[in-house]
């Protein structure tokens, strides 16, 4: 495992690197998009474990901070989805150097999915994507959070002051962004110049998966689902320092990666 600081010195990102454990020959990186507030804390051992298994079976790991988050620079309330999307580029091109690889795998739970799934889009380095538990609704999931921010009623539908979510800042421009953030079959996708194949991974047989699967056809891209039940909720804090380790559902994707990417 080797930490490091990448991208622009204006904006220098923390990652860490997992380097293959096995001699498989493989030629594909594999690039982890973190979920956003109390779903990053919940879900940080997890992603470390799932990329110790995958870099076990043999793919050059890379998983990071998005700036405004975690170890990397900025401001928390600098956080935005275009931002995320433009760092997960520069993830995407640093181990491809730093592994000497040429295509990526890109694994994004929550809405981290969604920020994998804009990258998928114009990125010709992407050819798998793991969509775990992704937000293809942002309008939905942002009136989850003001719930949850217990922010009044009368005001869940203004999008200018920021509020708080379990000491995350929800500043307006993010806001902003996921008002307007849709995934589904009606929204056509900007249509690709490759084929990217898809595995959406789900606690059930929810909306935002089968948006996912539509979106994905409308794509072309070949795309299967996945039902992976979780033992609780990744945005919740519970009394065991809020970590959340399926360790079932992280092998099954693991599995599905081995058969499915070189």
């Amino acid at each position: 495992m080797n930490a490091l600081f990448f991208g622009s010195s204006e904006h220098p990102l923390y990652g860490v690197y997992h380097a293959p454990k096995s001699r498989s020959g493989r030629r594909t990186g594999v690039v982890l998009c973190y979920p956003f507030g109390q779903e990053y804390m919940r879900a940080h051992r997890a992603f470390r474990q799932l990329s110790l298994q995958l870099a076990k079976a043999g793919y050059h790991v890379f998983r990071f901070d998005y700036r405004g988050t975690g170890d990397s620079s900025g401001d928390s309330e600098a956080f935005q989805l275009a931002s995320a999307v433009e760092d997960t580029v520069q993830a995407i091109e640093e181990v491809r150097d730093m592994a000497d690889v040429d295509t990526v795998a890109v694994f994004g739970l929550r809405l981290g999915g969604a920020i994998a799934a804009r990258v998928a889009q114009a990125n010709v380095a992407v050819t798998h994507l793991v969509l775990w538990d992704a937000i293809a609704n942002g309008a939905a999931y942002l009136e989850e959070l003001r719930a949850e921010a217990r922010v009044p009623a009368g005001v869940h539908g203004s999008t200018d002051v920021t509020f708080g979510v379990m000491g995350y800042p929800v500043p307006p421009g993010l806001q902003q962004e996921l008002a307007s953030l849709q995934f589904s079959g009606a929204v056509s996708p900007v249509l690709p110049s490759h084929a990217v194949r898809t595995l959406v991974v789900s606690d059930s047989d929810t909306a935002d998966a089968r948006a996912f699967v539509e979106w994905c056809g409308s794509a072309q891209w070949r795309a299967e689902s996945m039902i992976a039940p979780l033992p609780g909720r990744w945005g919740e804090v519970d009394n065991w320092g809020s970590a959340m380790i399926p360790q079932e559902a992280m092998q099954s994707i693991v599995t599905w990666m081995s058969n499915e990417v070189p």
